[in-house]
């Protein structure tokens, strides 16, 4: 453990300490280390504001810096302060990227630059398997998939990248040692080993609400492009949207039924030019000025030095977000005569009923359970659109 790392460790347990005081606290010093050699008195003199001399001051009697250390060694941990290496370069060129960076898993990932794949907790089928599939083809070409481990789209893109031996991080709400959300909790034991888990908040934190639209901006800061797969208006994938946007960074956006409400987010980001309408991969690749077959090269050469092996990628059939049930084929014959004469364009309940004579009660039941299985959305006006 070298003492720039115990001196920037004290740094992240004194709340508050931006970048900028950060930088202007190793300005004052020369090196972050001499903190650990300053008096009280001393660090009180530097010409910085007294508020967060004290809070530095008081963290520093507070903790036993070498006992957290060996803790956290001994779980996997590693911390990465902004001012040293080993940070990653995409993230530190943001204004507001977090001082601290605690990791658990492989580091090495952080050496590439990645996509961010996100989009909504609850939605379709639809989305669960192009999530799937970006996440596969992705991590084929060695690009690391960068995502927040929720339920719906994030989880399932870390599944098919994991799927392929590819690169994935997830960027969590809460301390890189606590799982959550608790269904994940076999997936984050994976990407602890063969992935990487990040987190701006120290071991042991629990989740909160505020600490999700935080983590947003590392989502994207750690990303060359952002894709949304599926995102109603209002979702926090738009809010990552956002952010890439004022970091500078590409959005892409895939299409969706023209009257679903769960790309209504989605046509938005695409109507504003503010997202390139994205259907395949390629589509990305070609905006940063390269292709999958120079990346899967790329990526093979890697594999032939390090020995890996990559089987080839199957369709998860354990815990997934939507049941398995989902799958046209598993409905029940009144099911599937109502999903089919659903329009992708939408289709209104009194239509259904009265070509099928059956009565609007148990219509309306069949309907709901089709939008359960994420095979159909409920739109205004007693419309129903097929995803």
């Amino acid at each position: 453990m070298t003492r720039n790392t115990e001196a920037t460790y004290l740094l992240a347990l004194a709340r508050n300490v931006t970048r900028a005081q950060l930088l202007e606290l190793q300005s004052c010093l020369g090196e972050l280390s001499a903190l650990l050699d300053l008096s009280d008195e001393e660090m009180q003199r530097l010409p910085m504001p007294a508020g967060i001399l004290q809070r530095v001051i008081e963290a520093r009697r507070g903790c036993d810096t070498a006992a957290d250390m060996a803790a956290m060694r001994e779980r996997g941990i590693h911390l990465l302060a902004i001012t040293e290496p080993g940070y990653p370069e995409l993230l530190a060129d943001c204004s507001d990227a977090p001082v601290m960076l605690f990791c658990r898993g492989r580091l090495e990932i952080l050496e590439g630059e990645g996509i961010a794949v996100v989009g909504s907790r609850k939605c379709s089928e639809r989305a669960l398997r192009h999530a799937w599939n970006f996440g596969v083809e992705l991590g084929e070409c060695g690009l690391p998939v960068v995502s927040g481990l929720a339920l719906g789209v994030d989880g399932q893109s870390h599944e098919g990248a994991l799927s392929v031996h590819g690169p994935t991080v997830a960027v969590l709400g809460c301390g890189v040692d606590v799982c959550y959300p608790p269904r994940h909790h076999e997936l984050f034991n994976r990407l602890a080993h063969e992935g990487l888990l990040v987190s701006e908040y120290p071991p042991g934190t629990e989740p909160h609400r505020t600490h999700f639209p935080q983590r947003n901006r590392i989502i994207s800061g750690l990303s060359r492009g952002t894709l949304v797969i599926e995102a109603p208006m209002g979702s926090g994938a738009l809010i990552t949207a956002r952010i890439a946007a004022d970091q500078g960074r590409e959005i892409f956006a895939m299409p969706g039924p023209a009257l679903s409400p769960y790309v209504a987010g989605n046509h938005h980001l695409i109507k504003s030019g503010h997202a390139k309408l994205t259907e395949t991969l390629d589509d990305i690749l070609v905006e940063f000025g390269t292709n999958r077959s120079a990346l899967m090269e790329q990526a093979a050469r890697s594999r032939r030095r390090t020995g890996a092996i990559v089987e080839p990628a199957q369709v998860p059939d354990g815990d997934r977000e939507v049941p398995a049930a989902a799958a046209s084929g598993a409905l029940e014959p009144d099911e599937q005569r109502v999903l089919e004469l659903l329009s992708y364009e939408g289709t209104h309940i009194n239509e259904v009923v009265r070509r099928l004579g059956m009565n609007t009660a148990q219509c309306s039941s069949l309907l709901t359970m089709l939008e359960i299985r994420g095979l159909i959305s409920s739109a205004s006006g007693g419309y129903y659109v097929r995803l």
